[in-house]
């Protein structure tokens, strides 16, 4: 009797598991959300600029091999456009393209405003012909350069002597 008993309590288990399965709940195919996510890791000679993936949406990209952390030199580097790895994944810029003469990082002037809220970049092009995510590639960059908090309010000055005032939007 107790094989007849072990049957069925498996079979009262086995039911119900057996009716859940087919609930009438429709099976989904893969779901696009959206990139993986990423963490930027470096260390203290390290910076983060901003370049543009394939989807057009701005991605933090980790530099390591700078010859000093000032927000000069990492502009510099954003400037110069991405690395061979960051275009090997398909990151990009709106920036224009440097120069032979140009684009050096002494010609990028950086400085902080008497209310110690404003940080003011002037630039060695014009920014009337920038895009809103070549503005904001800048103003990323600056701001992950200058780590305050809250977020500095970031003035570009263009060449021709334009002003505007950027703000990154990531952290909204």
């Amino acid at each position: 009797m107790t094989r007849l008993r072990t049957a069925a309590a498996a079979a009262a288990l086995l039911a119900p598991l057996l009716l859940a399965t087919g609930c009438g709940i429709a099976t989904t195919g893969v779901v696009e959300s959206g990139g993986a996510g990423t963490m930027n890791v470096g260390g203290p000679q390290s910076a983060l600029v901003y370049f543009l993936s394939p989807e057009g949406a701005l991605r933090p990209v980790t530099v390591t091999d700078l010859p000093q952390t000032s927000v000069s030199a990492t502009l510099a580097t954003l400037l110069s456009g991405p690395n061979e790895t960051a275009r090997a994944a398909g990151l990009t810029t709106e920036l224009p393209a440097p120069d032979s003469k140009g684009f050096a990082e002494g010609v990028i002037k950086f400085g902080v405003g008497d209310d110690g809220k404003d940080v003011r970049v002037v630039l060695p092009f014009p920014i009337a012909s920038l895009s809103t995510l070549a503005r904001r590639q800048v103003a990323c960059t600056v701001d992950s350069a200058v780590s305050r908090t809250p977020e500095p309010e970031i003035l570009l000055v263009g060449s021709e002597g334009k002003q505007e005032r950027v703000a990154c939007g990531i952290h909204d």
